[in-house]
């Protein structure tokens, strides 16, 4: 397989073990979104982790669909909302955003984490919320694991701005089988070394776009041994679009479409991608 190093999703399994993985990161794609916002760096910190890890979970869907995570909290972050949109072929588009609150508060304190997952015709939709626990979007998402799929999971995830201005994120997770072919003691021993060379894993080697994912993966389990499968690409975009903004302006009366208007125009800005798309009042009233 040709080396990885960033925007695509790599799923693996250690060899012999009950233990499977996913390695994701992210550098052009989260580029693209980052610098469309004007938000501190602690904040695009935030965001770029929950959109690697919205990226992540959304690659492991079967049919083409939409996973949205959304954080609310009483923090500076009020509500951060990043979702992943198959393509097809299994690649997907994510994107994200944030919305502000006052300064003086933590960055994200108490609240909840929201994923919702609908696949269309092929599947139920699905929704499952976490207590948001310290502020700690890792801990909340091992608890999103555990709760939802009832696997034992440990995930690592970061995301940080290097010395040349670009952001790069990444994550890994581990995830504990349900097997039946072993002595539980030996399962166990195996999750436990699993979990402890995870932790070890360094953040500049995560965040390293030099270093490919194989080989990461390698210098963690080259003992036991690394089996990887197709990649995920991810990309970057937006759904916006000036036909779904006029359906819901469609939905206004006249008084709001005037109260809504500046010199007979409306405008509405994607918070995603930050486009203005512009409508003439006339237009919309006639």
């Amino acid at each position: 397989m040709t080396p990885i190093y960033s925007d695509s999703c790599l799923g693996f399994q250690i060899e012999g073990q009950d233990i499977k993985g996913r390695i994701i990161r992210l550098d052009t794609v989260l580029n693209d979104v980052l610098n469309k916002h004007d938000y501190p760096g602690e904040v695009k910190q935030q965001l770029g982790q929950a959109m690697v890890l919205t990226a992540m979970l959304g690659s492991m869907m079967k049919f083409d669909g939409i996973l949205t995570l959304q954080l609310k909290s009483n923090g500076r972050i009020k509500t951060l909302v990043s979702d992943y949109a198959t393509e097809g072929k299994g690649a997907g588009v994510v994107r994200g955003y944030c919305g502000m609150g006052e300064d003086g508060t933590p960055l994200l304190g108490e609240g909840q984490l929201m994923i919702t997952i609908d696949q269309g015709q092929y599947m139920d939709r699905y929704q499952g919320i976490v207590k948001l626990e310290g502020g700690s979007l890792k801990k909340s998402a091992e608890e999103y694991f555990q709760t939802s799929e009832q696997l034992p999971t440990h995930l690592m995830i970061s995301c940080d701005q290097g010395a040349d201005g670009r952001w790069s994120a990444a994550a890994i997770m581990i995830q504990h089988l349900a097997g039946k072919d072993r002595e539980e003691n030996e399962r166990q021993d195996h999750w436990n070394t699993a979990t402890i060379l995870l932790s070890s894993i360094k953040t500049s080697e995560l965040l390293d776009n030099s270093l490919s994912l194989q080989d990461l993966l390698l210098r963690l389990y080259h003992e036991a041994g690394v089996r990887v499968f197709t990649p995920t690409e991810i990309n970057t975009g937006c759904r916006c679009s000036e036909d779904k903004l006029r359906t819901v302006l469609a939905s206004f009366s006249t008084e709001e479409l005037h109260d809504c208007a500046e010199d007979g125009i409306i405008t509405m800005t994607c918070e995603f991608c930050m486009t203005n798309h512009k409508f003439e009042l006339k237009k919309l009233i006639n």
